[in-house]
């Protein structure tokens, strides 16, 4: 009898065990973090499928670091995120920026320290009469850019119409696209973000030769988090989270992976960001 009531003991504790850890799962609280079509940071299957990239790759890193919050990513656009972040769908951002529309806007938002740097460099294809002196007056060239980011060499203007009056130049949907263009000769000069173009090279190795890239940016991103004043976990809170990554040797990868330079997460947070009525960079 001591026996049968000592295997039920061992039985109910079991099944007791696994409840609760099944219930520490169920109690993680759903955290939305806001992302749209950037990449390599974020890339949209236009066949309906999940979204990929750094972001989401970053997202399930965030939830293996701890058991308090389960982080989401929500998918939105460049045009639409500040509506959509007002209205509650989301609380975080990452690999963000405030200059990218939302001080312009008015909203006021917490930023961690520098998270990642990128930007935004020229290229060309390579030929024996090209160098570096080939970019040296981006506005005669025949350029090909992303429709709706914003560059220097346009004064951030990122009116398509606009564009078009002032430059010779062709607006595609991603860096892929722009990379085309100049490797066949379409365009004279491309503007693409450094990582993806690394990332892209580290994946076509054989293109590596056949194309130039200035050493020049036409602008430098030093890339945060973003977050909701008041909310937890805050973004201070993340940028600790990727801290404790970084300790543990999984950030390095995963940024080398998406062809960023790991950095130190030491920086001090920053203030959150007062509304501005200056002129700012529209949305990325």
């Amino acid at each position: 009898m001591a026996r049968f009531l000592a295997v039920m003991l061992v039985a109910v504790s079991g099944h007791i065990a696994t409840a609760l850890a099944a219930d520490t799962v169920g109690l993680r609280r759903d955290v939305p973090i806001g992302g749209y079509q950037f990449p390599p940071y974020v890339e949209m299957d236009i066949g309906g499928g999940p979204a990929t990239g750094l972001i989401i790759d970053t997202i399930a890193a965030l939830n293996a670091v701890q058991d308090r919050w389960n982080f989401v990513f929500v998918p939105t656009t460049p045009a639409r995120r500040y509506q959509d972040y007002t209205a509650g769908r989301f609380d975080l951002l990452l690999f963000e920026k405030m200059a990218w529309g939302w001080s312009a806007a008015g909203i006021v938002m917490e930023t961690s320290g520098t998270i990642a740097e990128d930007g935004d460099v020229y290229i060309a294809r390579a030929g024996p009469d090209r160098d570096e002196s080939w970019f040296d007056d981006i506005a005669s060239r025949r350029i090909a850019a992303i429709l709706g980011y914003n560059y220097r060499f346009a004064d951030f203007q990122n009116d398509p119409t606009e564009l078009r009056k002032r430059f010779d130049i062709a607006l595609v949907n991603d860096t892929a696209a722009v990379i085309a263009l100049v490797l066949r000769g379409r365009v004279d000069t491309g503007v693409v973000t450094k990582s993806h173009l690394e990332r892209y090279l580290q994946q076509h190795p054989d293109d590596r030769e056949q194309v130039l890239v200035s050493a020049r940016f036409d602008q430098t991103n030093d890339l945060r988090v973003l977050g909701r004043p008041g909310t937890t976990p805050s973004a201070d809170t993340v940028f600790g989270l990727l801290a404790d990554l970084q300790r543990q040797g999984r950030l390095a990868p995963l940024w080398q992976a998406y062809g960023l330079a790991p950095m130190p997460l030491e920086r001090a947070v920053q203030a959150p960001a007062p509304p501005s009525s200056a002129a700012a960079p529209a949305p990325r």
